[in-house]
């Protein structure tokens, strides 16, 4: 029924008539997307969507104590122990804010951030405002960093910082860095106002820089404002007779420099702010209108508006009878999703070779570099992960795709961009120096064999689904985005995009189910011809490849097992790119084991256990009775079920595989629905309580996983 479901949606696209220009199409939505909270490793931090430009970021430090410099806040980490930061409200196109309430070193921030429409990716500005709940107060600093050709000078008044500059693919812009009036610098020690060199309080200052990675500014700036303090503090003993006091604020104020060196790509900001504070970052191209700082908070405060009446709209939370802490509490888990999202660039650690298994010859090369890409992607973790994993964005996309259909479909047409002409994607993409500084040297590498889950597919089959005739035109008013002059586009629009998205889709879809076939296949088992599916990459306790990290598998490894969650996988692709296929009339290059009947086929025959009534892996093994002087060595292994209840086992459920009269499908959701196997309250276990495994220190098989709860049917 959902397959004939789909063949009557597309076919209905097909017979529209269709005179939108895609490429005008896409250049407006690269426009529109230009400009963001693209740095999601920052506590907050701009990029475009541009390799080797303009970037910028926040940076902060307590005063209270001498050697809080060296725990200035810039990226995010856990060990700053943050109390709260993440964005309470994210539309992931015009507007974001986010509370960060620093209590080890005495700060609070709130970020506003709005852009405005304009040639050239517009303008954007962000508002800081926030309190310093300590002593001596704080120093706050904001920077733009240029990577790649172009240039930048900073001037510096007693009301703000000014940069102008030009890149080639920005055009000339022009920033101002603005405090506000009733800023409060900290108080100057009475011993201090008689001596010689000490600094007058000011609302601004700035440095700059001639740097070789603009990634390391805070590296940078500690620099600077250490060799500084060095300096001040060796003036200030000496003048007092080593009485001091020696006060943050006097110490590691910036005294302006190098503002005008036309080598300069590094400009720092900084505000030494007492009590409540506020400032406001604007960047500007020129040639658009100018954001005034007396509009930012009306802007911010419609914006604001918009997004609760749009997730309202999208999710109804409120009219299902969810309280305002709820909807508040589920406003904060998309938005901090949104605000994951960030626009990568670099190289990628790739091998040569498959990585050897199980007793093989050790790689004779080393791993190389690959030629600098760019991706467009949600991260899992802004402290702990900051990068795309292929696994996780799937799941991102399920509800992203529900919140905006374009910036979604952009982030897989970016994933699929990332495929090499194999068909592979790597599961982890490191790229560039500054996400290889994140990641232990011996995660680094990418191997070619390693495959991960094809997640992006639930997104896409979401799309589809929700791409039914009757609900196209409400589809198309529920976006409301940036193809028309009046801000939204008309359905034709949409579904032309879509439809040129599913054509192109369709070819890399195929690309990547044959490197499945080619790359994952496994031995047959004792007795038998038929091939099933083996991840690589697995390790006695490990198969991250899998995405279920540490899920019991064989023990011990073998290439001679057959991963049940795997084969799934393969036939899933095969349900959705049929489908594809038959639309557009492609025939697709299989062989007899490709086939999806085939394929279903195989699932039971391989994997299900008639005795236990669930599937599970299978692995071979030497049989307990065997007898090496007496029997034939031929007869010496037996194929063994693998079984435990979980995930693993519910795969072929879970993705949607088993017809519902299956009678299969009634022994799987009884091991759901008991207590003593996988439900309770919160969601479904990975793993049986009864399991031998179950609760042993292990990362996922303890947990009750969203992922899987989220899995679409």
């Amino acid at each position: 029924m959902q397959l004939l479901k789909l063949k009557v949606v597309l076919a209905a696209i097909s017979a529209t008539a269709f005179s939108v220009d895609m490429g005008e199409i896409q250049s407006k939505l690269d426009s529109e997307l230009l400009w963001g909270t693209y740095r999601p490793n920052l506590y907050f931090g701009t990029r475009p969507r541009v390799p080797n430009s303009l970037l910028s970021g926040l940076i902060w430090f307590g005063l209270d104590d001498q050697r809080n410099w060296q725990k200035t806040r810039h990226s995010c980490e856990l060990g700053d122990n943050l109390s709260e930061y993440g964005y309470s409200r994210h539309n992931g196109r015009d507007f974001g804010e986010q509370k960060m309430v620093d209590t080890d070193q005495g700060v609070e921030i709130t970020s506003t951030f709005i852009k405005i429409p304009g040639s050239g990716g517009g303008s954007w500005a962000v508002r800081f405002t926030g309190a310093t709940q300590n002593v001596q107060g704080a120093s706050l600093a904001y920077y733009f960093g240029l990577e790649g050709n172009g240039t930048m000078s900073m001037t510096i008044t007693k009301r703000m910082a000014r940069i102008t500059g030009q890149t080639p693919d920005l055009g000339r812009f022009r920033i101002r860095i603005v405090p506000a009036k009733n800023n409060t610098s900290p108080p100057l020690h009475p011993a201090l106002e008689s001596v010689v060199g000490v600094p007058a309080p000011v609302k601004i200052s700035g440095v700059g820089m001639s740097v070789p990675h603009i990634w390391k500014a805070k590296d940078q700036f500690q620099d600077k404002i250490f060799k500084q303090a060095r300096m001040q503090a060796g003036n200030i003993l000496q003048q007092t007779g080593g009485q001091g006091p020696l006060t943050g604020s006097v110490l590691f104020q910036l005294e302006n420099e190098g503002l005008k060196d036309p080598d300069s790509n590094l400009f720092f900001a900084q505000m030494m702010v007492h009590g409540d504070f506020a400032f406001d970052v604007i960047y500007e191209r020129i040639g658009d209108d100018a954001i005034k700082s007396r509009d930012i908070a009306a802007i911010a405060s419609n914006r604001r508006k918009d997004f609760d009446r749009r997730f309202e709209d999208v999710f109804g939370l409120q009219a299902k009878g969810f309280s305002n802490d709820q909807v508040e509490m589920a406003q904060k888990a998309i938005s901090s999703l949104i605000g994951g999202i960030g626009y990568f660039h670099g190289s990628s650690l790739v091998s040569n070779e498959p990585k050897p298994e199980y007793g093989e010859a050790e790689l004779t090369s080393e791993p190389e570099l690959t030629k600098p890409y760019s991706l467009f992607a949600g991260v899992p973790s802004r402290p702990f992960f900051p990068r795309g994993f292929l696994w996780d964005e799937g799941f991102h996309l399920l509800l992203l795709s529900r919140w905006d259909v374009d910036l979604s479909m952009d982030i897989i047409r970016s994933w699929y961009g990332a495929m090499d002409n194999n068909g592979w994607i790597a599961r982890e993409q490191i790229l560039g120096e500054e996400a290889r500084s994140k990641v232990p040297v011996e995660f680094q590498v990418q191997y070619p064999n390693f495959a991960n889950p094809p997640t992006l597919l639930f997104a896409v089959k979401a799309l589809v689904e929700r791409l039914e005739p009757s609900s196209m035109m409400g589809m198309a008013d529920q976006l409301a985005q940036v193809y028309s002059e009046q801000g939204q586009r008309d359905a034709e629009t949409e579904q032309t995009l879509i439809r040129e998205y599913l054509l192109d889709l369709l070819l890399k879809s195929q690309r990547q189910l044959e490197f499945f076939t080619s790359t994952q296949t496994g031995e047959p088992l004792p007795g038998s011809t038929r091939r099933g599916y083996r991840w690589r990459g697995r390790t006695p306790d490990h198969t991250l490849t899998s995405g279920i990290d540490d899920y019991p598998r064989a023990r011990p490894p073998s290439v001679r097992e057959l991963h049940v969650d795997l084969l799934a996988w393969v036939t899933y692709m095969l349900t959705v790119h049929a489908e594809l296929s038959a639309y557009i009339g492609k025939e697709l290059n299989q062989t007899k084991d490709q086939t999806l009947e085939e394929n279903l086929q195989l699932l039971d025959e391989l994997h299900w256990n008639q005795e236990k009534n669930m599937y599970c892996d299978r692995t071979v093994r030497i049989r307990d009775d065997f007898d090496e002087l007496e029997d034939d060595e031929s007869e010496a292994e037996e194929a063994v079920y693998v079984c435990h209840k979980g995930y693993i086992s519910l795969f072929p459920m879970l993705l949607g595989l088993l017809p519902p009269d299956s009678e299969k499908l009634g022994y799987i959701l009884d091991m759901i629905e008991d207590p003593d196997e996988l439900w309770t309250e919160y969601g479904i276990r990975s793993l049986s309580k009864s399991d031998e495994f179950y609760a042993q220190d292990r990362i996922e098989n303890k947990l009750i996983a969203s992922t899987a709860n989220c899995a679409p049917t």
